[in-house]
């Protein structure tokens, strides 16, 4: 028997949006970070049962499109369901609604099942119920979590890429594995293009991988360039050399 999505409903609030109005990466991001983990609690396979295993969620990289953002004020729905596994990643896909039911945004998550002594991933198809997975479409039919080659970067260096700022990580960055949350890397791969270089302002794909743990004290460093004719956007963060996330976007 197929899963059934969990509907979440939302009031979307001024905190959510950024200057303009325009309802923030962040917000996405932390939406379809607590939708996921709500799902997962009801299907037995929350933090704290993974926990109990010796075992723990990490997201390894996310596919996000947008069609339209809300406003504060706008009443939206957050819908999610996993979508099986595939090698080494659990997967799931995730809805931003209107209210209306029209379509926002939606994303393909991949993520890896941790053994958290061995600090290894885990196939999930031996822990996961193979009868876990919904059978809804896809929200976007070419959702595909997996950052392309990065232009002008050559053996660890940068060459044609620019900083764009340097921040020492908080203990309010820090999530329940003791890293900086997903969401914060998301919000600072976006932050990294230069405002002028975005367009409207609207994310319109966000397509992220999570390469390393960061933990709090230590000091990323954000780089951005652009990716040839096709008008995409690349950002890094680095720590020292290390790359720890990167990302391509899209501007509308």
């Amino acid at each position: 028997m197929s899963v059934q999505p969990l509907e979440t409903r939302h009031s979307v609030r001024g905190y959510d949006c950024g200057y303009g109005g325009s309802f923030r990466p962040l917000s996405i991001a932390n939406y379809f970070q607590e939708a996921a983990g709500d799902h997962a609690l009801i299907l037995g396979v929350g933090m704290d049962a993974m926990f109990s295993q010796g075992r723990t969620w990490m997201l390894s990289r996310i596919d996000i499109e947008i069609g339209d953002l809300p406003r504060s004020g706008d009443e939206v729905v957050v819908r999610t369901w996993p979508a099986g596994t595939d090698r080494i990643f659990a997967m799931r896909y995730i809805e931003l609604l209107a209210a209306d039911g029209r379509l926002l945004a939606g994303a393909l998550y991949d993520y890896f099942i941790v053994d958290l002594e061995k600090r290894r991933p885990m196939r999930p198809e031996k822990i996961l119920n193979p009868t876990m997975r919904g059978e809804l479409p896809p929200p976007y039919p070419d959702l595909s979590p997996g950052v392309p080659e990065l232009p002008g970067y050559v053996g660890g260096a940068l060459e044609g890429w620019t900083e764009a700022f340097t921040m020492r990580v908080g203990s309010r960055h820090i999530d329940y594995n003791g890293h900086v949350n997903n969401a914060h890397f998301i919000d600072w791969l976006c932050d990294a293009i230069p405002v002028e270089q975005r367009g409207s302002g609207r994310a319109a794909r966000i397509k992220v991988d999570f390469v390393s743990e960061v933990k709090a004290g230590e000091e990323i460093t954000a780089y951005w360039i652009e990716g040839g004719d096709s008008g995409d956007k690349f950002s890094l963060l680095l720590r020292g050399a290390e790359v720890v996330a990167k990302a391509l976007t899209r501007w509308a």
